[in-house]
Formats: structure tokens, sequence, C-alpha cells
């Protein structure tokens, strides 16, 4: 799917109506600090249930277009349950599960092991030959893994 305007909001909105087929309103956002850090991120995505009251959704489509950015509420120090009631404004929301929210790399040797298998033995071997051992760097997390020749040749199948 192609990006139609390079705002994150209305890329995801597209996407979702065009390639899920599902009528969606995203809202996202990032405050940046002076030094690049981050003082203020965060976001929503609004689906319409089949057989969703028309009336409803056309409250709810006035209601987003006036909505202020996302993340100049959390910098406000709204909470995500205080952004849905502004957002559904007078409508009784029923919140189903809260779950925290944290960032965690999902790489491991392991996971890079397997990756290395799937290159093939004459690319492993290729590395033995020419670079003596490999090394990966996870770009998520920084994390680098180093192999050995010894190692590299344990992986051929």
């Amino acid at each position: 799917m192609p990006i139609v305007s390079g705002e994150i909001s209305e890329d995801f909105t597209y996407y979702f109506a065009n390639s899920e087929q599902i009528p969606s309103a995203v809202g996202a956002g990032v405050l940046v600090n002076p030094d690049h850090s981050v003082l203020a991120a965060g976001g929503f995505i609004v689906q319409v249930m089949p057989g969703a009251d028309e009336e409803m959704i056309d409250q709810l489509e006035e209601q987003i277009q006036s909505f202020p950015p996302i993340s100049s509420l959390i910098e406000e120090g709204y909470t995500p349950e205080q952004i849905l009631n502004r957002l559904f404004q007078d409508k009784k929301l029923k919140i189903h599960e809260k779950m925290p929210i944290t960032f965690r790399c999902q790489c491991s040797r392991e996971r890079l092991e397997r990756a290395i298998k799937g290159l093939g033995n004459e690319e492993i071997q290729s590395m033995i030959d020419e670079d003596h051992g490999a090394e990966a760097s996870c770009h998520f997390c920084n994390e680098v893994y180093h192999f050995t020749e010894s190692e590299l040749e344990a992986l051929k199948q």
C-alpha cells in the first residue's frame, strides 16, 4: 500500500479503509525536545463495528476533526482513559483490559543462528572462508552478536 501523505495518521487511516476495508480513524503524534529526545508520543485507532449507527459515526468523525493533537494531550498529563473519554464525550466507555506498554527487543543469539542457517551452507561457508566468522548487529537495541568459524561451521546443515 503506498504512502498517501507522509502523515502517519492519514496513511494508517487510508490503509485500514483500502486494504483491510475497515472504516477507521487514526490519531498519532510525537513532540520532540530540542535535544531530539521524545517529550510526548502516542496515538489511537478507532474502528467502526459492523452495524454501527450512522449518526454516531457522523458525530465521531466530527469530534475527531476538531480533536487536539494527541501528543499535546499526553504532554498535558492526560491518561489514555481520559483521552478516550474526551474523544467519545458523553458516550459510556467500557475498558476491557489494560496492559503496560514497554519496549523489549525480541532479538537473541538463537534467533540470529536461525537466520544464519536460513542463508544456506554455501553462504555460511563463504563467511567462514572470507571473514573467518560473522558479526550481526540488531538495528533496534544495538546488541552485537559475534560468531566464530567453529560456531558457523556448527550451523551448517
